[in-house]
């Protein structure tokens, strides 16, 4: 929601009180500084009380104070999405906040997992896993810059049940090496999240031109990819830092994991067992 959306919102609103319109002004007047307001902020600079401050944002279509603020939230760091505006928009309402870091951090995180669990297209999220998991030829796996680690991490978690993965290095001199290979009976699993990476996103062109199967793991439906894919799941990844959070993210590739392997049809016990003899045999990890 812009702020030319926003105002002209308010402006189809009918039959405004006194009080509404003094509401209206200041909102039409301080878009951009919404965010940093709250209930109580708001009725002190509109001397209109909390009552009917919120009846507006009901007006405005709104069911609670909260959810305007995530709009506001939203539309400000996705508009205007560089590393300096989220340093200053996160630090400001940090200052504004009474509660500390840790717990903020910690309830943000909660937030995000259940907005996601509730928004999360379940039967999309079985096909994916289930399609992973019967995948004739091979299953590529990637993401840039941060989410590359959140790729490192899937790639490795399904490499030690199927021998088919292939992670697609945050590299651009490699990715032709590897892409030379694919073909209509490969899977291409993509994170790919604001601000969305220009080599994701040839990588998932790629995929597209040779008719092979491309899953998306975002946090929008209206990513630069959309109408490239088969199959995507969206979650949350709202953050109290300046940088997007991960956990939403990983919470759904750790569950993905699981589903997959209930779709598995060969017995994967010999390969576990074999690969536990080779760490052993190499000293991998500490005894």
């Amino acid at each position: 929601m812009s702020d030319k959306e926003f105002i002209k919102r308010i402006q189809r609103l009918e039959k405004l009180t006194p009080s509404e319109k003094k509401i209206a002004d200041f909102f039409s007047r301080n878009y951009a500084d919404l965010v940093f307001e709250n209930l109580t902020t708001i009725s002190e600079k509109t001397n209109v009380s909390k009552p009917t401050v919120l009846r507006f944002i009901t007006k405005l279509g709104f069911n609670r104070f909260a959810d305007f603020k995530d709009v506001l939230r939203k539309e400000l760091t996705l508009t205007h999405d560089t590393l300096h505006i989220r340093y200053s928009l996160k630090k400001k309402l940090l200052q504004n906040s009474n509660d500390d870091v840790i717990a903020q951090n910690f309830t943000n995180t909660i937030k995000n997992l259940e907005t996601t669990y509730d928004q999360i297209d379940k039967k999309q999220f079985m096909i994916i896993a289930k399609i992973l998991a019967q995948a004739k030829g091979k299953i590529y796996i990637c993401g840039q810059r941060s989410s590359h680690a959140l790729a490192y991490m899937f790639e490795n978690m399904i490499r030690r049940v199927l021998s088919n993965t292939v992670l697609i290095k945050n590299s651009c001199s490699t990715e032709p090496d590897i892409l030379m290979n694919v073909t209509e009976d490969d899977v291409l699993f993509s994170i790919f999240r604001h601000p969305y990476g220009d080599q994701t996103f040839k990588i998932i062109d790629y995929f597209k031109s040779c008719e092979a199967k491309i899953l998306l793991l975002t946090d929008s439906e209206i990513n630069p990819a959309a109408d490239k894919i088969d199959h995507q799941l969206i979650v949350n990844t709202e953050g109290v830092s300046i940088f997007t959070s991960s956990t939403s993210i990983l919470a759904v590739l750790e569950a993905l994991n699981v589903a997959f392997l209930g779709f598995c049809d060969c017995d994967i016990s010999g390969r576990i067992g074999k690969g536990e003899a080779l760490y052993k045999a190499f000293n991998t990890f500490c005894l």
